[in-house]
C-alpha cells in the first residue's frame, strides 16, 4: 500500500488518527481516496482485529469496504499499522442528526424508515456471518451520497472494533454483570445486568438510532454514568409520541427489555415502517420525483411530479392506485394536487369532478403534485 498518501487528519479515535489519503494510477491518471486507520504497532490490536472482521464481510453493499493494510515507518523509527477502508463523503449519520437539529429540521419517517432499512441490511449480513456488532450508534454509521434515490443517502455499518464473534445457534455471549462492550446510551439492559452480549444487543442499539433520527435526540436524559446504568436497567426508553403508530411500534419491537422476545432483523424488514419507507422509494425512484435541496440535507424538500395520463382507465386503476399508496405512506408529507383541464372525448364533467374528489382526499400542506390531465383523442 505504499502508493497511498496521507493528506490531513479527518479525526481521532482511542485508537490513534484516521488520515484522508490518495493514490494515482500512473497508467490511468485516475486518483482512488481512502480512509486511513492508523495506531502505533504497540497499540494496534484493535485496528488488526477489525481488518479480519472486514475481511468477512466484504460482500455487503451495507457495509463498509475493507481496501487493505501495511505497517509503515512514520516520524522516523515509529512503526505505524494503516487500516484503509473506503472513504465517507457524506461523513457519518451523527452529522447528518445535528445538521438537521441546528436547522430545526427533522427527517421524513420515509427517510427514517429508508435508513433503518439499510442498517437491518447491513446487521442481518454482520449477524449471518458469525459476528455481532456491539457498538452501533450515528457515529458508527458512515453516509455516501445516493441521488439516484430521491435524494437519500446510502448508509453502511463501520467501526467493527469492538463486535464479538457469536457462533451459529448461540444466544449469547455472556461476561461479567456492568461488562457492557459498546457506548452506554445505546447499550441493552441485558448487557449491564446479566453481561450478555448476543445479537439481540445490535437491535436495541438500531432503535436507539432510529429514535434519534426521528428527535434528534437520544432516548436517555441523565445526570452521570450511574444515573444513565440505572435508567436502562431499571427504565422504559423514551419513545417520540409525535410520530405514526406504525413508527412508535416499530421501535417498541427494537427496545422491548426481554432480549428473547425482541425482534430480529428478519422480522424488523417485514414490518410496516419498513415496507412503507420502501414503497415510499420506489414510487420515487419510478415517478421521477426528486429532492429541491442539498442532497446532504435532511428533508426530501419540495417536490412536483407531472404525470402524465392516457386513458381514463389508466387514471382509475393504475396511476392513480399507485400514486395514492405513495401519498398516504408517509403521515409527514404534505401535499396539495393542482389539476390543469383538457377537453377529451373520454371525460365527461361528470367523471372529472368524481376524479378530483377522489385524489382531494390526499390533499394537505406543503407539498405539490402537478397533474395535467392530458388526454388521448
Amino acid at each position: 500500500m505504499d502508493q497511498w498518501k496521507k493528506l490531513y487528519v479527518l479525526g481521532a479515535g482511542s485508537y490513534g488518527k484516521v488520515y484522508y489519503a490518495v493514490k494515482m494510477d500512473p497508467v490511468s491518471l485516475c486518483v482512488s481516496v481512502a480512509a486511513v486507520k492508523c495506531a502505533d504497532m504497540n497499540r494496534s490490536v484493535s485496528l488488526q482485529r477489525e481488518a479480519e472482521i472486514l475481511t468477512t464481510l466484504k460482500d455487503s453493499p451495507y457495509v463498509v469496504q475493507f481496501i487493505g493494510s501495511d505497517v509503515s515507518i512514520d516520524n522516523g523509527n515509529v512503526s505505524t499499522y494503516n487500516l484503509f477502508l473506503e472513504y465517507a463523503y457524506g461523513g457519518s449519520l451523527h452529522d447528518l442528526i445535528i445538521n438537521s437539529k441546528m436547522r430545526r429540521i427533522r427527517m421524513s419517517e420515509v427517510e427514517v424508515g429508508f435508513y433503518a432499512y439499510q442498517l437491518l441490511k447491513g446487521i442481518q449480513h454482520v449477524h449471518e456471518k458469525g459476528w455481532v456488532h456491539c457498538d452501533i450508534k450515528p457515529a458508527n454509521v458512515l453516509i455516501f451520497n445516493n441521488a439516484e434515490r430521491g435524494g437519500m443517502h446510502k448508509l453502511k455499518l463501520a467501526d467493527f472494533g469492538l463486535s464479538l464473534r457469536v457462533p451459529e445457534g448461540v444466544a449469547y455471549m455472556t461476561g461479567a454483570a456492568m461488562s457492557n462492550r459498546g457506548t452506554l446510551p445505546y447499550a441493552p439492559p441485558e448487557s449491564l445486568i446479566s453481561g450478555f452480549h448476543g445479537r439481540s444487543y445490535d437491535i436495541w442499539s438500531l432503535g436507539c438510532t432510529v429514535a434519534e433520527m426521528m428527535t434528534g435526540c437520544r432516548v436517555w436524559i441523565y445526570r452521570d454514568t450511574k444515573d444513565l446504568q440505572w435508567k436502562i436497567m431499571n427504565e422504559e426508553p423514551m419513545v417520540p409520541s409525535d410520530v405514526s403508530e406504525i413508527a412508535r411500534d416499530f421501535l417498541y419491537k427494537c427496545l422491548i427489555k426481554d432480549p428473547l422476545k425482541r425482534w430480529t432483523t428478519q422480522q424488523l424488514l417485514q414490518h410496516p415502517f419498513i415496507q412503507q419507507a420502501l414503497l415510499c422509494t420506489r414510487m420515487r425512484e419510478t415517478h421521477g420525483i426528486t429532492s429541491r435541496v442539498n442532497p446532504f440535507g435532511c428533508r426530501l424538500g419540495i417536490y412536483r411530479k407531472e404525470i402524465h395520463i392516457s386513458s381514463p382507465r389508466v387514471v382509475e386503476s393504475s396511476r392513480r392506485n399507485r400514486l395514492s399508496e405513495f401519498l398516504i405512506a408517509d403521515p409527514a408529507i404534505s401535499i396539495s394536487i393542482s389539476f390543469s383541464d383538457h377537453p377529451s372525448k373520454f371525460f365527461s364533467s361528470q367523471s372529472m369532478s368524481k376524479l378530483r374528489h377522489r385524489m382531494s382526499q390526499f390533499c394537505s400542506r406543503n407539498i405539490t403534485i402537478s397533474i395535467p390531465i392530458k388526454h388521448l383523442k
